[in-house]
């Protein structure tokens, strides 16, 4: 089967967010499909083509963030369980979560899933520890004097708005903070593929796939 009709029924399965048996045709087979699908989750050629289209980091303010997904019961029922798949319960049900750190000009650097009971905070050394940015943008749920602490060591200025109970506001940059748009814009144009928006797939490596791809899409050079 020729890569790129390959490509186009994959390209196709993220955007419509169909099932793989939707696809078949005479020459393209869905289960052939899936596997090239699931063969280059498995062996980072996703990731592959990330690193080489993504434009470089843009300036040195970088802006921190997590997007929920709906989980759909089709996704459910992992062979070693939910929890290692990413997957979580909160109060609106069983959730993913996708966490990504943007540069200045919206383009995502790094990328992870968790489950979605999982606190943001405590992805965030994991998502900044290779940065190059000086300055780090963050909601009220990143306040902790632990992280701002890391942050300095780092040489990083947090960028981060005081919790209502703190005995001591601390002062922020808000001019800084209100472009913190710019991760939620990031959210927004990848869960206009259907396939990021609800999430189907048992595998958190093949829901992180689709995450890439849709990436690669978007922001590509």
């Amino acid at each position: 089967m020729p890569t790129g009709k390959i490509i186009r029924a994959i390209l196709l399965v993220l955007v419509e967010g169909c099932q793989w048996r939707a696809i078949s045709q005479p020459d393209a087979h869905w289960n052939s499909v899936y596997q090239h699908y699931r063969r280059w989750c498995q062996d980072g050629t996703w990731k592959k083509v990330l690193d080489l289209v993504i434009p470089k980091t843009s300036g040195k303010t970088v802006f921190i963030d997590s997007t929920q997904v709906k989980v759909h019961r089709s996704g459910l029922n992992a062979a070693d369980g939910r929890e290692a798949q990413a997957i979580g319960k909160t109060k609106g049900g069983w959730n993913t979560k996708i966490h990504a750190v943007v540069d200045g000009g919206g383009v995502p650097q790094v990328l992870k899933l968790s489950a979605g009971n999982e606190a943001d905070i405590s992805h965030a050394t994991d998502l900044l520890e290779t940065t190059e940015a000086t300055i780090g943008v963050a909601d009220k749920g990143y306040d902790a004097d632990g992280l701002r602490r890391w942050l300095g060591n780092r040489g990083i200025r947090p960028c981060i708005p005081p919790k209502r109970n703190r005995v001591h506001p601390i002062s922020f940059g808000r001019a800084t903070y209100r472009k913190r748009h710019l991760v939620e814009n990031f959210f927004e144009k990848i869960k206009t593929f259907r396939r990021v928006a609800t999430r189907y797939d048992k595998l958190a490596e093949t829901f992180f796939g689709w995450v890439v791809l849709a990436v690669i899409v978007k922001f590509g050079v």
